[in-house]
């Protein structure tokens, strides 16, 4: 009967997953030039594949700052701007490379790359040379995978282009880690939160753990809309992803990418995944460019509780 319904490479997909088991080579230098083309024009972009790979000095690998964007170039350059802000506000901006993959949409990034050229001490911007979407989705994250590879970062932010937060977001990521550090099993924490979020998890059952004291929860679950991870994630991942087969869209057409539900199962049991409560970003009111179908069923979005945050009074309790 599972024979009937599942390909037997979904199988055993399923079980690297489960196992965090790595069942297809990495990515090589080819591979990763058959999928993207290298845009950069001036001295702090990488104009060839050598120079993505090549290791980062120390001083700028403190911070990975991976950004995902398709078909919205005006939210891109906005994120840019917010996030060079938090990055200067926070002392870190010449400690951080930001490596940009922007699936092909045929939209006008011009603007959205001048922006991001001044963001960080290196910017690294891959095009698609063909659209992944929701089905290929995974591979953009295997090729994030592949560069942290390569460049070795104490931490990693993730943020899709969707997203916006306040100046301070390094420093408020900055004290939950702090206030974490003595578990030596976080690897994850998850920036977005909403009243929506499954008390029990998703993808994986764990009652979630309140700490209110540190402003997060335990989850062991996340999603990818923002977060940060540290250098033992990815060593965690083997620097790759597993393969996510097509036959997952073609049972059902309105299912997500998979790309989270994956993580997640690959970390569970094998580290700890926190939560910011109350969120440190905001997501919503956009329309899903992946998934339009999913966000009837659940809409991601917590404009409401990321207004109560940020409201004076909400800061006032902060600072007291």
């Amino acid at each position: 009967m599972v024979c009937s319904m599942f390909h037997p490479i979904e199988i055993l997909n399923e079980w690297a997953t489960r196992t965090n088991r790595f069942v297809r080579p990495r990515l090589d230098r080819l591979e990763l030039a058959q999928l993207w083309h290298v845009a950069g024009q001036d001295a702090r972009e990488a104009s060839t594949w050598e120079a993505v790979l090549e290791p980062q000095a120390s001083d700028t690998a403190k911070w990975m700052i991976v950004v995902t964007t398709y078909g919205r170039p005006s939210h891109a350059e906005r994120l840019f701007v917010r996030l060079g802000v938090a990055l200067r506000a926070a002392g870190v901006e010449r400690q951080a490379t930001l490596l940009v993959l922007h699936d092909a949409c045929g939209g006008d990034y011009a603007l959205a790359r001048k922006t991001a050229s001044s963001v960080a001490a290196r910017l690294v911007w891959l095009d698609a040379r063909e659209r992944f979407g929701k089905a290929r989705f995974w591979q953009i994250h295997q090729t994030a995978l592949r560069i942290a590879r390569a460049w070795q970062p104490v931490r990693a932010l993730y943020l899709q282009d969707d997203v916006d937060f306040e100046e301070n977001l390094i420093e408020r990521i900055d004290a939950i880690w702090k206030a974490t550090e003595e578990d030596p099993l976080r690897r994850v924490l998850y920036l977005f939160s909403s009243s929506e979020d499954e008390a029990n998890g998703r993808w994986t059952h764990f009652p979630r753990r309140e700490l209110p004291q540190a402003h997060c929860r335990l989850t062991n679950w996340f999603d990818l809309q923002a977060f940060v991870a540290d250098a033992a994630f990815f060593a965690l991942l083997q620097h790759a992803m597993v393969p996510i087969h097509r036959n997952r869209w073609r049972r059902r057409p309105t299912m997500s990418s998979g790309v989270g539900r994956q993580l997640t199962l690959r970390l569970r049991e094998r580290a700890h995944i926190y939560q910011a409560w109350p969120p440190l970003v905001r997501h919503g009111g956009e329309a899903s460019t992946m998934n339009p179908e999913a966000r009837g069923v659940r809409s991601l979005d917590n404009r409401e509780e990321y207004a109560r945050e940020v409201s004076p009074d909400a800061r006032a309790r902060r600072e007291r």
